[in-house]
């Protein structure tokens, strides 16, 4: 089997196969689960923002409609958001202006979830700095924030 890449990798890359499993669509589509995703404390709730995620978001050829499946690692909090898909729609259609999402699946992915305290993630002097340079023309601050934990995720690996 042939190695493609040595080494690093650029963080876009990275974060293009990360989304890639998740999306399969427009440029539009792709700006509609990006700002999901970003948001997603705010559309759930901080209380189950850990128990959850969006999981895939699968676009009708036809209708611009949309359906949601939310992978939840606990039972309870599936029947919570299977109660509650309204208001989470409700939600969804507030943060974007239009009701994108009509219809919600929830699915089941047992999984160990972590204490609510974080771990830091040390990565060494040369790895910090080039995570720095890559973000460091990136304008919003928001997104910077979210790209060096996400670098970090990957780098440990």
């Amino acid at each position: 089997m042939k190695r493609t890449s040595f080494g690093l990798q650029p963080l876009e890359q990275k974060l293009a196969d990360l989304l890639k499993p998740m999306f399969v669509g427009s440029k539009k589509e792709f700006i509609l689960i990006n700002n999901l995703t970003k948001n997603w404390s705010e559309i759930i709730g901080k209380k189950y923002e850990k128990l959850c995620y969006p999981q895939s978001v699968k676009f009708a050829k036809i209708e611009k409609n949309a359906t949601l499946t939310i992978g939840v690692y606990n039972p309870s909090v599936g029947f919570f958001l299977e109660s509650n898909s309204e208001s989470i729609v409700e939600r969804i259609a507030v943060l974007y202006g239009f009701k994108s999402i009509t219809k919600i699946i929830i699915k089941q992915d047992p999984k160990n979830i972590a204490s609510d305290k974080a771990t830091e993630i040390k990565l060494s002097q040369a790895q910090e700095k080039n995570l720095n340079e890559k973000t460091a023309k990136v304008a919003d601050e928001n997104l910077v924030e979210v790209l060096r934990k996400l670098g970090r995720e990957i780098l440990q690996k």
